[in-house]
Order: C-alpha cells, then structure tokens, then sequence
C-alpha cells in the first residue's frame, strides 16, 4: 500500500478551507497535512486544528525545509506564488499551486522550469476542469458529437467585495484585475474544450471604489483552429452571488449548462429531436483534483492541468489586458515567447 502524501499548507485564508475539507475527504491514507503556514498565526493555528496537523507556523521556509513534508499546497496571493514555488522545487517538494499561477509569465515560466529541474510535480488549481459537468462535455467533444466547434459563449457572474486594505485590490499584486484572477477558470476550459487561442482583444469596466483592475470584462477570442469565443466577466453583479454560464456550438450539435447539462446533436436520433438534458453524477471537483495531484506524484506523469498550461491560460488573460489597453488585437503566443526567452 502507498504511504500518504504528506502536504505543508502554506496560505490559510478562504480557498484553503475548501482544499483542507477535500483532503480529509480522500483520507489519511492518501493524503496527510503535516504543516500549516500562513502569516497571521491564528490563522495557521486554525487551518492546522482543521487539518489535523501538529505544525502551524508563520514562516513558508520553515515549511519547505521540513523533511518530512513531500509536497507543498500553495494558497498564497498571487505575486508569492513564484518565489514560494520555485524555492518549494530547489528543495525537492511537488507543487500544488492555487491558480492564476503567477502574476507575470516570466514568473510563471520560471516556476515551469524550475519543476522540470527538479524532477517534481508542478499542477495549478484549475479546479472548473474535474468538475462533473465539464469533465463530461469534454468527454462529448472528444467522441465527436458536436463535430468541429465553432462558437462558445462564457459567464461568471459574481459579487465579490473586497475589504480596503487587502492584497487583491492591487492590480500588480493580484497580475491584474477580475479576468486574470477568476476569468482564467473558464479561459482555462475553453482552451481545454477547443485548444489554443490565436488572438485575444478585450473591453473592460473599472470602479476605483472597489479594486484598481478592471471589476468586470468582455473578451473575445480565435482559436488557431478558427473558431470563436466569448467571455463576460463581472465582480459586482448585483444579482447573483456566483453564476457561470456555458454555451458551447459545432457543426453537428451543442452543448449547454442553464439547469443542468443538456445537448443537441444530429449526429444520435435520441439527441436530434431537440435539448435531452444528461444525467451527469455530481462529484467534489477539490477531491478529484488533489486526487490526480497524488497519482500524479506517484505515477510520475503530466497533471492535466500542469504548470505549462497554467502559463499558457495566464498569456491569454494578459492579452486581454494588454488589449483593452492598446486597443489592438493581441496574439498570447507572441507573449508567451518574449517571456519565455527573458526568463534566465
């Protein structure tokens, strides 16, 4: 039987208490918090009583020099991931990473190698990607039932208030604004479902009040494939607490997600009548990707949501940026390689 991965938490504010309740849900047997980290020590107390582990300290080196820890699970703000990280990989440990995965991708490109050095682990929490819904519309692309994909259209709708004084109100500390920090989610699932982007342009709406990136963003997208996606993005919807929308067009059929996942395709007499929701099980998408995360360290393979594709989701988010700011079309390769040959 495989020893449990034993994991230093290093970052306990919100997100880690979906991550700590996922690894207690997959067992001491797969996975073992060992250590809690986190600058505020109430806060690392915290975490540590709700993990179980011995150790809650202020110090992530303290963390990463520990012997008896075999990976580490990133859920700092966004401009430590990199440093964090690579140091994390000198020392020998696999990386989970929350998403986006730095703030540049410089950073970002920095952390892919010095993974690849190291022989370690490197994913990013692209969590949209083991949720049942999606993991199963991958699963129809795949066999061909929506024939090419043409057209895909995107939500998240939020209303995210962000206390004075935090971390995230910084552009340059959150490596933008609303699309790079949670339009990434589903930039990420377009690039899974249809695959690379070719040119990004962007419109966006800033409220100063608020956070100094933009709170809410349009971006539209081509794919080298040919085909053409939409995102909408909004952090202060006034309406919905959190929405994400899904519409998804080929040449034989579609795909959607208004209450529930329904398809329509030519290509099955049961499914060319009109929308036929599928039953689809509900899984936690937190368990499922840490539980790839372990058999990804055990196993020696590529996460599917690996630091390679983490940069190339962020080249998109940062094109959209640089669009709305020039107001020209941006291409995420041409980023992608500039920050590739400046990383030493």
């Amino acid at each position: 039987m495989s020893q449990p991965v034993r994991i230093g938490l290093i970052g306990c504010g919100g997100i880690s208490r979906a991550h700590v309740r996922a690894m207690l849900s997959l067992g001491a047997e797969e996975i073992r918090v060992v250590a809690t980290c986190d600058v505020e020590q109430s806060l690392a107390e915290e975490r540590a009583r709700d993990a179980g582990a011995e150790v809650a300290v202020t110090d992530w080196r303290a963390v990463v020099e520990r012997k008896d820890i075999d990976a580490v699970d990133i859920c700092l703000p966004h401009d430590l991931h990199a440093e964090v990280a690579i140091t994390a990989a000198q020392a020998g440990k696999h990386i989970f990473v929350e998403k986006p995965i730095a703030t540049t991708l410089g950073d970002g490109w920095a952390m892919v190698r010095a993974a690849r050095d190291a022989s370690v682990v490197l994913m990013t929490a692209f969590v949209e990607r083991f949720e049942a819904e999606n993991w199963r519309t991958k699963q129809l692309l795949d066999e061909g039932w929506l024939g090419t994909p043409i057209l895909a259209q995107v939500d998240h709708l939020q209303n995210v208030f962000i206390p004075p004084g935090h971390w995230a109100r910084e552009r340059k500390r959150l490596g933008g604004g609303a699309i790079a920090s949670a339009g990434c989610h589903r930039i990420d699932l377009l690039r899974w479902f249809i695959g690379e982007v070719e040119w990004v342009s962007a419109e966006t709406f800033y409220n100063p009040d608020r956070m100094e990136g933009e709170i809410a963003g349009v971006v539209n997208m081509q794919f080298t494939t040919g085909a053409i996606a939409n995102l909408s993005i909004s952090w202060m919807s006034p309406y919905r607490a959190f929405y994400r929308k899904l519409w998804l067009e080929g040449t034989e059929g579609c795909i959607h997600n208004w209450n529930g996942l329904h398809i329509f395709s030519r290509k099955k007499p049961e499914w060319s009548e009109g929308f036929v929701k599928l039953e689809v099980e509900p899984v936690d998408p937190f368990a499922a990707e840490l539980r790839h995360f372990i058999e990804c360290i055990r196993e020696g393979k590529q996460p599917l949501t690996s630091g390679e594709e983490a940069v190339r989701t962020q080249a998109v988010a940062i094109a959209a940026n640089e669009s709305e700011q020039t107001g020209c079309r941006v291409r995420p390769a041409d980023l992608l390689a500039q920050a590739l040959e400046e990383v030493p």
